[in-house]
């Protein structure tokens, strides 16, 4: 157990408080009083302005569904509206479909780009046969 938690058990135990303010004086016990007191004060001003914003939320909440069910709207009709498609950075790829053949003699067909990474076979087909990618372009996608 950390001293943290020994620290909570002792201030939850009225027998432990006791024993722990034993030798103090009346004055000091005053001050640790007050300290907890605004502890306390600042917690429960905090707890009620959590409801008041969670009351505002709600109401907020059911007057904007009080405007839909005016107006015949649902939830799922928010959603299917709200279905957007991500913007892909960058440019925009044009995607071919290339056609090489292995050493083996079996022709390959391969999706991709013009630009970027490619099979290595495919690295190989190029230069033996010293063409370059455009060459190899069976059709667009």
């Amino acid at each position: 157990m950390n001293i943290f938690e020994e620290s909570l058990n002792i201030l939850k135990s009225k027998v432990q408080l006791r024993k722990l303010f034993q030798g103090m004086h009346v004055e000091d016990i005053e001050n640790v009083i007050r300290r907890v007191e605004a502890i306390h004060e600042e917690k429960v001003r905090e707890h009620n302005e959590q409801k008041e914003q969670q009351g505002r939320k709600r109401e907020a909440v059911e007057s904007i569904l009080g405007q839909m069910q005016e107006k015949g709207l649902t939830i799922e009709d928010l959603m299917v509206s709200a279905v957007v498609e991500k913007a892909r950075k960058g440019k925009p790829r044009q995607r071919y479909q290339f056609q090489y053949e292995k050493e083996d003699g079996s022709v390959v067909n391969w999706e991709g780009a013009t630009m970027g990474r490619i099979p290595s076979e495919f690295t190989e087909y190029l230069s033996k046969t010293g063409k370059e990618r455009k060459d190899c372009i069976v059709a667009e996608l």
